[in-house]
């Protein structure tokens, strides 16, 4: 439906993506019509949407823009393998339903949900496009001057609902989750169930036909994923899971083969779960270290936290380009931590297999073996950021500290300061000795006191820790990062590492 560009938007920096329509479509189109409808889609902020960011038109043609997402779109991966393992076909499908879900409670129907409007970034899958093909059609009926056109669909012939298909006005929700179904049993068989070679022939099947059952075509599909799809591919709209949220608790519902298929998929979710800088290293050193138990009249007893697992924080401001940040962090936290006499920290690789939307703490803890679990969220917008993090033992869920602090986006070093005074005077350190308490109090050593460095550090460990391609682009990232600080000494170390 568009001409793409990736392109940097020199305000900010940061590389983004220009889809323009082409000649033929914007030629149809009432410019300003289209304008209003990307607006509305404009608002959808999640983390598994992808969002709009600006629109607008030059000489009549339409354009708008989106973040830059790294990684693979679904088609791509799966003109690669052909079908995805079912453990990571569930953890891509719960992301789909996720954005689906919100975007619906939000008034905005996809119309075109397909492998090649989901993209899939750190293991993620975030969905793209959402609202631009309601703004195509109808921008276009404006422009023809009546409120609806005759003869005009849009969409993606192998993935249209039976009503898209005949060109009904009043498409609903449920249209894009019969699209669900039919990228479900893409993900899941290799093909989708009506693979025509012609459009109008793969658009009547859609009304026409049903399609074999998906457990038919792969026999090792579990029974209630498999109902899940066969009901979303229902012709009759009212037969079909009635709402996202709907599709969301099947994949959840708790004993079932589905929902133990989607535990067992060590797949970092569309949370962006991102740590504050360095300032957040000094928070959790304290913060994680002492929980305070309040009894009354009798006082308070601490009881010292030895063993912890970090957990990548939250990105709850939908945009993607921040991914880096949370994993960056995240590897920060631990090395901080690994240094405080006395405590057991989970390691990176076992605490980010939990990244979902909503871990069970105990699970977590009993996974990894400690006593404590770290989460929170945090929020970047504009020059400001705002973090909120919360300690919590896992054996009862009791919520041992929480606090939030909101800075300067450039003011990371000062922020640790802040939060290093403000833990230590809140809470008593009774980690193993009194040296082991002062040295949590100590501010951590960053290595540089450029914030522009330490950021571009963060970025090239988060593409060292992907490897493949990625590790080319972090030699990039770090090489950046001794420019701007030659004393930089940690910078040069991971690009030893890298270049290895």
């Amino acid at each position: 439906m568009s001409r793409v560009f990736v392109a940097t938007e020199t305000a900010l920096g940061r590389r983004v993506v220009i889809k323009v329509l082409p000649d033929e479509s914007a030629g149809e189109v009432n410019v300003e019509r289209f304008k209003r409808e990307i607006a509305l889609a404009a608002q959808l902020q999640h983390p598994n949407i992808v969002p709009v960011l600006a629109a607008g038109d030059s000489a009549g043609v339409p354009w708008y823009t989106m973040p830059f997402v790294e990684g693979l779109s679904l088609r791509a991966r799966l003109a690669r393998e052909g079908r995805l393992p079912i453990a990571q076909a569930v953890s891509v499908l719960r992301d789909i339903a996720r954005a689906l879900a919100y975007a619906h409670e939000h008034g905005v129907i996809h119309r075109d949900i397909k492998p090649d409007n989901i993209l899939l970034t750190d293991d993620a899958a975030v969905v793209t496009d959402f609202g631009i093909a309601k703004a195509l059609s109808a921008s276009r009926a404006e422009s023809a001057g009546s409120l609806t056109q005759t003869g005009t669909i849009v969409g993606s012939p192998a993935y249209m609902s039976p009503e898209q298909v005949a060109g009904d006005s009043a498409i609903d929700p449920r249209s894009d989750l019969y699209s669900f179904g039919v990228t479900a049993y893409e993900m899941l068989t290799g093909a989708p169930p009506f693979d025509e070679q012609s459009p109008h022939r793969m658009m009547a099947a859609h009304v026409q036909q049903s399609p074999t059952h998906v457990s038919t075509t792969r026999g090792d599909i579990p029974a209630e994923l498999a109902r899940l799809v066969m009901q979303c591919l229902d012709k009759e709209p009212a037969r079909r899971p009635q709402t996202a949220r709907d599709v969301l608790l099947a994949l959840d519902a708790p004993g079932d083969a589905t929902a133990g298929a989607m535990r067992t998929a060590a797949s970092p979710r569309a949370r962006r779960r991102v740590v504050i800088g360095a300032g957040l290293v000094t928070l959790v050193v304290a913060g994680v270290l002492v929980w305070r138990g309040r009894t009354g009249a009798a006082g308070s007893a601490a009881e010292a936290v030895r063993s912890v697992a970090v957990l990548p924080f939250e990105n709850v401001g939908g945009d993607t380009a921040n991914a880096y940040f949370a994993d960056g962090m995240a590897d920060e936290l631990n090395v901080a931590l690994a240094k405080v006499p006395g405590l057991r920290v989970a390691a990176r690789s076992s605490a980010f297999r939990f990244r979902s939307e909503r871990p069970d703490l105990r699970d977590v803890a009993h996974a990894l073996d400690v006593s404590a679990v770290l989460e929170g969220t945090v929020r970047r917008s504009g020059g400001r950021m705002r973090v909120t993090a919360q300690l919590t033992r896992a054996r009862d869920r009791l919520v041992l500290w929480t606090e939030s602090y909101e800075k300067e986006a450039g003011e990371v070093f000062a922020v640790q300061d802040e939060i290093t005074r403000a833990i230590v005077a809140a809470l008593r350190i009774t980690l193993a000795s009194a040296a082991s308490g002062a040295a949590a109090a100590r501010p951590a050593s960053h290595g540089t006191n450029d914030v522009e460095a330490y950021d571009l550090f963060l970025r090239g460990m988060f593409f060292l820790y992907r490897r493949g391609p990625g590790v080319g682009r972090s030699i990039e990232y770090f090489e950046r990062a001794i420019g701007r600080d030659s004393g930089f000494a940690r910078a040069y170390a991971q690009l030893a590492t890298a270049e290895v």
